[in-house]
């Protein structure tokens, strides 16, 4: 995948530098739906989601943060799994 491909959401975040976004369009597949649902409930992201319920663009703000930081730790498939939620 190219950069350009990734959804414009990631691209216009101002979060994520030139690395991070080719990090991201490095991937072979995206995680499945089923691998997204199982992430959802590992607890450190139920705490994240549940910090802001009510207030979308936040909640949003923060996940794409703790995107980040995955992708910092090499955590590629991690990084999209939270983005895709």
């Amino acid at each position: 995948m190219h950069i350009t491909e990734l959804p414009s959401f990631i691209v216009n975040s101002g979060i994520f530098n030139e690395n991070d976004l080719d990090k991201l369009a490095s991937i072979d597949r995206f995680p499945t739906d089923e691998e997204i649902d199982v992430f959802k409930f590992e607890p450190e992201i139920q705490e994240l989601l549940n910090a802001f319920i009510g207030d979308e663009n936040t909640r949003m703000t923060h996940q794409l943060l703790k995107a980040k930081e995955f992708l910092d730790q090499n955590e590629i498939q991690k990084a999209w799994k939270l983005v895709l939620l």
